[in-house]
């Protein structure tokens, strides 16, 4: 019965591993080499820190942050110049006759009052002026200079000064000053934004770092699982020969032995595309060959709940845009507000002009309040408009409260992450020693005739698994680190 089985297993074999006429053939044809692996060839170590440092320097990620957070601040720029004087000036000539068989379109009684009036004479008028203008704030000063047309070409000069201040526009400080806060909280959200991109790409830099370092270590070991299943294999190959080894545990080593190479190409093809990851997020080329140095674990920042949440909801990007957005939906709501309540503002003028020709002069002044009412009916354009403002308001309060609650189970999860990762670290710590000691246990059985090739090779593929189990145990643990790290919002 016993050499039924060996035969069903062989056969079974055969079609995968070219052992078919294995149990007919000399035992040198089952120890025929297995394809090996190429040896990698060693690569320039790149620190953690030089790759968080290329990051910051030229990541993708952060160059669009850095577009965006420009753009706003380009925005306050204008906001703020807008929001503060303008200083103009102006020049103009013109002809000003009257036409046939019409009398003269000016009013006053003479060149002097004409001018003064800033209507201007009959005949060539020539004008100049300086404006000086605010959001709320305007002044104006204007020379003219007219010579009179006709045998007496009178000659006529003025100069008048006007000015407008605007008192009340229905918001506290002006509407031109909440234009200016608006912009000013928009600017804030594009650098908290640029900032959680900072964070974002170390974060990701570092996660995809010890992801290569991790797997970097489980290649070394699957290579060092490989060379010992050839050793054993040799072994074998030497007990066949002294008729101390059946063809099936010489084949049953040969399996093994192919396993474990295979798993190393895995490995390295593994440790390729981590390092392709790796390069994407610094901004690297993806054909660049180096490999990860090693590198310390990261400290623990807390394990305490009520720690950990006081940090999140102090540094978490999401929370702190949407309390700018709230900031500038108030002042939204605050404007749009102000435009069903009247323009109140003062106005005043002051002019005088001289009549050089009949030696003559004349001045005038004017004060008073204009007000701009709000249109009587707008066909409710007005009211949808501040319920659209306030909608935007209640929305972001909304966002805020989830958000919060968000926050606050990514912490939790965070926490039990570590927890667990670093228990299962030390379970995978034991296990590695339980693994290590019966693989020698059995090899001793074997030894001395009362252990069999199967149980050697079993307990060799869980000391397999057991180092690489360890080595994703460790990885999974700094992971788990980096993730509390990035859900505080440090």
């Amino acid at each position: 019965m016993t050499a039924l089985k060996t035969m069903i297993f062989v056969l079974a074999l055969s079609p995968v591993f070219g052992f078919a006429q294995m149990a007919t053939e000399p035992a040198t044809a089952a120890a025929q080499p297995a394809p090996t692996a190429e040896a990698p060839v060693p690569l320039p170590a790149v620190t953690l820190e030089e790759c968080v440092a290329a990051a910051r320097a030229g990541g993708p990620s952060l160059q669009l942050a850095g577009i965006t957070r420009d753009t706003a601040r380009a925005a306050l720029a204008q906001a703020r110049a807008m929001s503060g004087l303008t200083l103009g000036e102006s020049a103009d000539y013109y002809h000003k006759g009257s036409l046939p068989g019409m009398g003269t379109s000016s009013t006053g009684g003479s060149p002097a009052g004409s001018a003064a009036s800033g209507s201007g004479v009959n005949g060539e008028n020539f004008q100049g002026g300086l404006s000086l203008t605010g959001p709320a704030t305007s002044v104006g000063l204007t020379a003219q200079h007219s010579i009179a047309e006709g045998a007496s070409t009178d000659q006529v000069s003025s100069l008048s000064l006007s000015g407008s201040q605007t008192v009340f526009d229905g918001y506290p400080g002006g509407r031109a000053a909440g234009v200016l806060q608006q912009a000013e909280t928009v600017s804030q959200v594009s650098q908290v934004s640029y900032d959680a991109a900072m964070k974002s790409v170390v974060y990701q830099v570092k996660q995809d770092y010890y992801t290569l370092l991790g797997d970097q270590d489980t290649v070394l070991l699957r290579q060092a699982t490989s060379t010992q299943a050839a050793e054993n294999l040799a072994l074998y190959n030497g007990l066949f020969t002294a008729q101390r080894a059946t063809k099936l545990d010489v084949l049953e080593v040969q399996v093994a032995l192919t396993q474990a190479q295979l798993d190393v190409l895995t490995s390295q093809n593994t440790v390729v595309t981590d390092r392709k990851k790796l390069s994407l997020a610094i901004g690297w080329p993806l054909e660049k060959q180096y490999s990860a140095a090693d590198s310390p674990l990261p400290d623990l920042p807390t394990l305490a709940t009520e720690e950990a949440l006081k940090s999140a909801f102090q540094n978490r990007s999401e929370l702190l845009i949407l309390e700018q957005n709230i900031a500038a939906a108030v002042i939204a709501l605050s404007l749009q507000k102000s435009q069903s309540l009247p323009v109140v503002s003062l106005t005043a003028s002051l002019g005088v002009a001289q009549d050089w020709t009949a030696n003559t002069n004349a001045g005038f002044f004017t004060a008073g309040v204009s007000i701009a009412l709000p249109p009587l009916l707008d066909g409710g354009l007005q009211n949808a408009q501040v319920q659209q403002a306030a909608d935007q308001l209640a929305a972001y309060k909304v966002q805020q409260a989830q958000q919060g609650q968000s926050i606050a189970i990514d912490v939790g999860n965070a926490l039990f992450g570590v927890t667990d990762a670093r228990d299962r670290n030390a379970l995978a710590a034991q296990n590695l020693l339980q693994a290590q000691g019966q693989y020698n246990l059995e090899k001793a059985k074997l030894s001395v005739g009362t252990g069999t090739t199967l149980d050697v090779l079993t307990a060799f593929s869980v000391l397999a698994t057991a180092r690489v189990g360890r080595a994703q145990a460790k990885s999974n643990y700094l992971l788990a680190v980096l993730n509390l790290y990035n859900v505080m919002g440090l």
